[in-house]
Parts: structure tokens; C-alpha cells; sequence
């Protein structure tokens, strides 16, 4: 068994740089995750002067852990929007993910991109006859928006078929590759100032001006004004990755709880990838207990994603003069909102129509839904603090202890080596748990990650937990 998604199996071609002189660029891109090198890809396909940069290996954090489907048959999505917002936004939603559906299979087919591309209905069901009723108003939404939908099982479950599966790590080092000039990574970001229009970022104590900033991390720093923690929350899920005869070419998630959602990965041998159990993260009781289910499976992993008030990611500009933009948010839906983004950025920064801006606005307007979920957030943000702090879902002995009055935390590996860690986040100061199973430092509060020996693998944290003495 191995503790790694599958994804992480594939390596990359290229070993793009690490910044090591003082450069300047129009547009910086901060993430090289699916999102960053989407972004990229637009902006230098509009000869746009852009850069990326990357603290560890594009495509490594969030972009590895995904199931990868790319489909707008999301769980619960629609039916949430439609309740919590209004059917106009609902189908204005649609319509997005089929817009940027349609766009990434465009740029891999006539890129002749060697992704394992495979066409895939999509199914969304359910495990309970009481739910059939949301399927039938579903239903009658995805008709309604001339969307070719089917009944199956009972009306059990819904089925499109224009839907696609693929690799995002191929995907993503084909233009990593082709843009490797404009690509630095383990170049961290550490601090950004502005100064006469000029934002003057600092990283590998260099320093890169540019004129406008996008921020493409899974959870964005640079940001203590925005106050994302009230305005999402983090949900973990645990995925296992399985070897199979039974290869099919169909994607699947229900809408009841706990979360289930499957796909096949055909790549010299075939897998089922099975997501079960997702949690709000400050509701995780037993890491290695979530795992159980996949005792006897090939690959397992976690995720994170940031859930947002009203269901829809934040994407745009968080600045009057439009030069500061950020992409996250998209509850659990990053392949096709990635996409969405690269097109949505590129149109503000040239001036240009889109009809997403407003949707998708990071600024836009509060409603019924976001007051509802501003305490909710809040409450979970001071839960997760609380059990973090207690380490109380910890299910092996790490000795926590004081040296040159810091508080560490001491885990012992199989050979005996200790690996010192600082036991908190930070981010915001939360207390760390860790994670037996993948051998990671975990934040409950706002996702963070740490490696065995504390170094940050996923923010928002900018900083490593790594004892010195």
C-alpha cells in the first residue's frame, strides 16, 4: 500500500528553475497548482508578460489529491445554489462549468495532450428513497437547461453522458513544459508591498515587481482584510485507489451522506479511485479510523477543500484598480473552476466582457446565504482550534514536550528517528494533529500541511513548523 494519491506515481519531465536573481514581469502568478498553470496558460496564449512561481513542485499539493473528474454533475451543488441563492444563479453556474468543461477538453484535444482523456457518463444517485425527490427536481433543472439527462436504477440516479475523467499531473506538465521558461519553482512568496503602483513581492530573498498579482493557492494568504475563515471552511475526504478487471467508463457521486463518489483510471493497469467519507475537518474524530475502509487497497490519500458560504467559488479581483486577484474556493470542484478562472482573470485584466465576472466576484454582494453561514463558519474555525489543541484525535504516541521553552511535538518512525516538529500552525496559531497514515502534520482549522519534519506542503501557512535549536 502506498500513502500517496496515484496520481503522484507519474513524474514529471521538466525541473523548472528556483528564482535566484531580482526580475520584474507585468503579471505574478502565486500557485502552480491546476489553477496556476491554467491561469499561465491563458495569459501567455494572450502574449500577456506573466510569471509563476511555485514553493515546492507544480502540481504536488491539492491539484495531486483530486479525483479529477471534470463534469458538471457536482453532488449537491446545484440543488444548494438553487436553495440558498435563486435558480438564475443556478443556471448561470451551469452554464460556467459547461463553458470551462468544454474549454479544457478543447485545449487537451488540440493540443494532442497525452492526459489518458476518456470520455465518461456521469451519474449522480442516491442511497435513500427518501432523496428521490431532490433527483426529480434535478432532473427537471438539467431539462429545463437543455441538458440531455436520463433516469436510471429505480430513479435512483441521474445520468449525462458528456462528461470526461482524466489525469491532472499529465495535463498539467504538458504546459509546464511548454512554459518552463516563466516557471520557478521552490520560489516562496514571503511578503508582498506596494509601492507607486508597483507591487514588489519577496521570495528566495529576491524580489519580483510586477504590476498585478494573482493569488492561486488552494487557500490564499496575503489576504488578513478578506477574512476567508468566516467565509468558508475546510472539508476533508478520504480516497483509495484500487486495482480492477472491471474497467468502466463512468463517474458517480450521491447526494447523501456520508459522501460517496467513485471513477476508473486506466493507466497500464486499471483502477476503481473510491472517495468515501467527507468531513467538515473540525468534525474529524479518528484519521487512521477514516481510513479503515481501504485496508486492502493499492493507493490511499486525503483531501482538502475549502467550502464556500454560497457554494460558488471566489474568483476575480479583490482590489478597486482590479491589479490583485484571486482564484479558490470550489468545493471540491477544481478541474472544470480552474479553467474558470484562466478565463475570467485574463478578461479583467484586458478589459473584456465576461459574462462570470460578476458571478464569481470574491466582492460580491452578501446574501441569505453567507449571513446564515457566517456564525457556522466561525463555530467550526473555534472547534477545530479547540480539539487541535487538545490533540484528541491523535491515535499514536506522540510525546509533546518543551525544549528551549518551545512547545514541540516528538514522533518516532519505524527506525527510531525522532522528527521535531513546533506544534503550531503558523497560520493562525491552531494547534497541529497528526496524521499516522500519510505521515503529516495537519491543521484542522484552514488545511494546512507539514511533512514528518515540518516542512509546509499546503497553506495558507507561509512558514515551515521545523524545530531549530
Amino acid at each position: 500500500m502506498k500513502n500517496y494519491s496515484i496520481w503522484n506515481d507519474y513524474k514529471s519531465k521538466t525541473n523548472c528553475k528556483s528564482l535566484t536573481n531580482n526580475i520584474k514581469t507585468d503579471i505574478l502568478i502565486v500557485g502552480g497548482g491546476i489553477t496556476g498553470i491554467s491561469i499561465l496558460q491563458e495569459l501567455k496564449a494572450h502574449n500577456l508578460n506573466c510569471l509563476l512561481i511555485e514553493r515546492n513542485e507544480c502540481g504536488r499539493g491539492v491539484t495531486s489529491k483530486s479525483t479529477a473528474k471534470i463534469t458538471y454533475l457536482q453532488e449537491k451543488i446545484l440543488m444548494n445554489i438553487r436553495n440558498l441563492i435563486n435558480i438564475t444563479t443556478c443556471e448561470e453556474y451551469l452554464k460556467s462549468q459547461i463553458f470551462a468543461m468544454n474549454k479544457l477538453i478543447d485545449l487537451i484535444t488540440k493540443n494532442n495532450i497525452k492526459c489518458d482523456l476518456s470520455k465518461s457518463s456521469s451519474y449522480l444517485f442516491t442511497i435513500n428513497k427518501n432523496n428521490t425527490n431532490k433527483l426529480n427536481k434535478e432532473y427537471e433543472f438539467l431539462k429545463n437547461n437543455n441538458i440531455n439527462v436520463t433516469k436510471e436504477y429505480n430513479n435512483l440516479a441521474l445520468k449525462v453522458d458528456d462528461t470526461y475523467m482524466f489525469h491532472p499531473l499529465k495535463y498539467l506538465d504538458f504546459w509546464k513544459t511548454k512554459y518552463q521558461d516563466y516557471i520557478y519553482e521552490h520560489t516562496k512568496l514571503e511578503s508582498i508591498n506596494k509601492n507607486n503602483n508597483i507591487y514588489e513581492c519577496y521570495a528566495n530573498n529576491h524580489i519580483i515587481e510586477a504590476k498585478y498579482i494573482v493569488i492561486a493557492t488552494h487557500y490564499p494568504y496575503f489576504l488578513k482584510h478578506f477574512c476567508l475563515p468566516i467565509k468558508s471552511h475546510i472539508e476533508t475526504s478520504y480516497i483509495g485507489a484500487l486495482k480492477t478487471n472491471d474497467y468502466k467508463k463512468i463517474n458517480a457521486i450521491n447526494i447523501d451522506k456520508p459522501t460517496i463518489s467513485i471513477r476508473y483510471h486506466n493507466d497500464n493497469n486499471k483502477y476503481l479511485i473510491y472517495l468515501k467519507n467527507s468531513y467538515i475537518s473540525s468534525n474529524i474524530k479518528s484519521i487512521k479510523d477514516n481510513f479503515n475502509e481501504f485496508n486492502n487497497y493499492d493507493y490511499i490519500w486525503s483531501n482538502k477543500d475549502i467550502i464556500t458560504n454560497d457554494y460558488m467559488p471566489y474568483i476575480g479581483s479583490i482590489t478597486k484598480d482590479n491589479t490583485f486577484f484571486i482564484a479558490c474556493g470550489y468545493n471540491t470542484w477544481g478541474m472544470t473552476n480552474s479553467v474558470l478562472a484562466s478565463s475570467i482573470i485574463k478578461d479583467i485584466i484586458l478589459q473584456k466582457d465576461n459574462p462570470y465576472i460578476k458571478l464569481f466576484s470574491p466582492t460580491r454582494n452578501l446574501n441569505i446565504s453567507k449571513i446564515i453561514n457566517f456564525p457556522i463558519n466561525i463555530k467550526n474555525n473555534l472547534k477545530a482550534i479547540i480539539k487541535s489543541n487538545k490533540s484528541n484525535i491523535n491515535n499514536i504516541n506522540i510525546k509533546y514536550t518543551k525544549i528551549n521553552n518551545k512547545n514541540v511535538a516528538i514522533y518516532k518512525d519505524n527506525q527510531n528517528k525522532e522528527h521535531i516538529v513546533l506544534t503550531k500552525c503558523p497560520h493562525l496559531k491552531c494547534g497541529l494533529v497528526f496524521n499516522e497514515i500519510e505521515k503529516t502534520w495537519d491543521c484542522l482549522c484552514h488545511g494546512s500541511r507539514f511533512d514528518i519534519d515540518g516542512k509546509c506542503l499546503e497553506g495558507p501557512s507561509n512558514y515551515d513548523i521545523t524545530f531549530k535549536e
